[in-house]
């Protein structure tokens, strides 16, 4: 039971670093500064889901919950980044 209710958490946390992943790359798109600050927010409960999946995960989930971490972490790289070329250029979505 405490099994199948792990792996649960784990895909959910997969799951939430995958969407947050994608808010960032909208919030690119749309270069939309509030949207961007949004997506860092949905980056930061997806790493604390991770975190949280990683403590009760099995040694099969961590491989998954290792590459979930990673696709947060440089999704908010990315999201540095976009935050930085807002500001250099705050007039080009106008």
């Amino acid at each position: 039971m405490a099994q199948q209710q792990n792996q649960q958490q784990v895909q959910q946390a997969v799951q939430a670093a995958q969407q947050a992943q994608q808010a960032v790359q909208q919030a690119q798109a749309s270069a939309n500064p509030q949207q961007l600050q949004q997506a860092q927010q949905q980056l930061q409960q997806a790493q604390q889901q991770v975190q949280q999946a990683q403590q009760q995960a099995g040694a099969n989930a961590q491989q998954q919950l290792q590459q979930a971490q990673q696709q947060v972490h440089q999704a908010q790289q990315a999201a540095q980044q976009a935050q930085a070329s807002m500001q250099q250029n705050p007039n080009q979505n106008q």
